[in-house]
């Protein structure tokens, strides 16, 4: 089943960010959940500290990836990113993506490049960022005529 984000201006991808105790084989848990539920990870980011881990990961089906972390135990959160195609085959792509979020006085907290499905005809680049303003990023990317990212375009 599509999971999309609904009733916003512009599309959204979720992103479930886990933590975890900063010990040996504890993301390898976390693989094994959603690869039990067939749900399959576009993106991976991971920060540690002495103690714990934050594993914030783009999935093709956050619902079920969600439910079954919850219910392995696993605490969460979920929350949305923007997705931005990068232009194919040109130079500058992320300068462009940058530059409309300066323009629109946006601050990037962080960005990571997504993993698209490969059984799609066109092969393309896609970054996730979270931002502090999601609607006005939003506007402001597609102003400047770039290309945003839905979370059905990752199953």
């Amino acid at each position: 089943m599509y999971e999309t984000t609904e009733d916003q201006a512009s599309p959204r991808i979720k992103q479930l960010s886990v933590f975890l105790e900063n010990r040996l084989g504890a993301l390898l848990g976390v693989t094994r959940v959603l690869e039990e539920q067939d749900v399959h990870i576009c993106a991976v980011a991971i920060s540690d500290a002495a103690d714990h881990a934050v594993v914030r990961l783009v999935v093709d089906r956050p619902t079920m990836a969600a439910a079954a972390l919850g219910a392995a135990g696993y605490h969460l959160i979920e929350s949305e990113l923007i997705g931005v195609a990068l232009p194919a085959n040109k130079v500058g792509g992320m300068r462009k993506v940058l530059s409309a979020l300066l323009t629109a006085e946006l601050n990037v907290h962080y960005v990571y490049a997504v993993i698209t499905p490969s059984g799609k005809s066109v092969h393309r680049a896609v970054i996730a960022l979270h931002v502090e303003d999601m609607e006005r990023a939003g506007h402001a990317l597609v102003a400047s005529g770039l290309q945003l990212v839905s979370q059905d375009e990752l199953i």
